[in-house]
């Protein structure tokens, strides 16, 4: 019963407030402003949908709702949806959050009303991807997770995020917060073609809810509010920087993400509680920092989808990876093409994402005792990291 159920949620509720919002002046963003406000590009958001509030109403596009019974992609009963949209493109009137991207347009994608269980063959999640990946978003912020996912969901979730690089974007996803080593079952945080965020606090030290593990790629500020904040905030320093930048592809925006931290720039290797460092937009957009290198190579799945190409061919040949370049064990990729577009408009229209949501009320308590003993015995740590951004 467990193994056919997992949780659904965003990883932390944010309720972060504009006076809270320090990273501001910490990341220079008075100067980043003066080169790029995010202008011409769009992030998608999947999440609890996106209200248009006042800071967000110029800067929202139609979108799509996957949610159950929740059609509008407008509409947000949690607000989690709404802040990570602010985080990234609010204006700041009225004394609202001032997004670090403020001319970013905004693509709504929701995919639930509030954190619940859901089944782990349900595939919301999965078509919400799909749809972000074909849609005019160049970037794409996932602040939620699932913590289990039956084979064939796992692997239409590897496919969908396949299709979305194979399609130019980049994928930001929260990595939890928890304060726990993070290795496996938590996706789509620990699936190759997504950027692992996690968080810092003001004095550059890494949050003692801040999931990690050899998967972190990148972190963030997100102290207070959380890895989705983490997450929004590297979304935003993206935009910022292919604003700039038009005709870099996704790997060269990422690349010069990566080479910017300062754990980069002074040679040291990856951690597992900041991965390759805080991203800093201004040593890209106000410095002239990082260099953006070849097009067509990921610098950091570069392995992984040298492993794609080669399972194309009759002979293909297996290649060292480490754990960031590994695919799930049940995933199927390399058909990102392969899925006629008819088809997974049909399922979208329709909803058709598994068995019903009542099935979920089968196992929700037994789930409620068994996340809180995790969530219990989960350990924190807090690590020094580079206090400059």
């Amino acid at each position: 019963m467990l193994m056919s159920l997992g949780l659904f949620a965003p990883p932390a509720s944010a309720n972060i407030k504009p006076d809270q919002q320090w990273y501001l002046d910490a990341m220079n963003a008075s100067g980043l402003w003066k080169v790029s406000k995010g202008k011409g590009v769009t992030v998608a958001v999947v999440d609890s949908g996106v209200k248009p509030i006042p800071g967000l109403e110029d800067r929202l596009l139609p979108g799509k709702s996957f949610a159950p019974k929740a059609p509008d992609p407008h509409g947000d009963v949690s607000g989690h949806g709404t802040e990570m949209a602010a985080l990234i493109a609010g204006s700041g009137v009225g004394n609202s959050l001032r997004g670090l991207a403020p001319e970013a347009k905004i693509l709504p994608v929701r995919t639930h009303t509030k954190a619940d269980f859901v089944t782990s063959w349900d595939k919301t999640l999965v078509n919400a991807i799909r749809y972000a990946a074909r849609s005019d978003a160049k970037v794409i912020n996932i602040s939620q997770g699932v913590s289990n996912l039956d084979d064939e969901t796992l692997a239409e979730m590897q496919d969908a995020i396949d299709e979305a690089n194979e399609r130019g974007k980049l994928i930001f996803v929260a990595s939890g917060n928890d304060g726990r080593r993070v290795e496996k079952r938590d996706y789509p945080a620990v699936l190759p073609g997504v950027v692992p965020v996690g968080a810092v606090d003001e004095t550059g030290t890494v949050a003692d809810f801040s999931n990690y593990g050899p998967h972190l790629v990148l972190s963030a500020p997100g102290d207070p509010g959380g890895t989705s904040v983490a997450s929004a905030v590297a979304s935003a320093s993206a935009a910022l920087i292919w604003a700039e930048h038009p005709d870099w592809t996704n790997h060269q925006v990422l690349r010069v993400m990566v080479e910017t931290t300062g754990r980069s720039q002074r040679g040291e290797e990856p951690s597992m509680y900041l991965g390759h460092g805080i991203v800093r937009p201004a040593q890209v957009l106000v410095d002239g920092d990082g260099d953006p290198g070849p097009a067509d190579v990921s610098p950091i799945f570069s392995k992984y989808y040298a492993s794609l190409e080669a399972s194309k061919s009759p002979s293909p040949e297996d290649g060292e990876a480490d754990g960031k370049n590994e695919g799930p064990p049940t995933a199927k990729p390399g058909k990102a093409q392969e899925q006629d577009d008819e088809q997974v408009a049909a399922q979208e229209e329709t909803g058709d994402s598994g068995p019903p949501w009542t099935a979920i009320g089968i196992g929700a308590a037994v789930l409620v005792a068994v996340a809180a003993i995790v969530t219990a015995m989960a350990f924190r740590r807090r690590t020094p990291a580079q206090p400059r951004y």
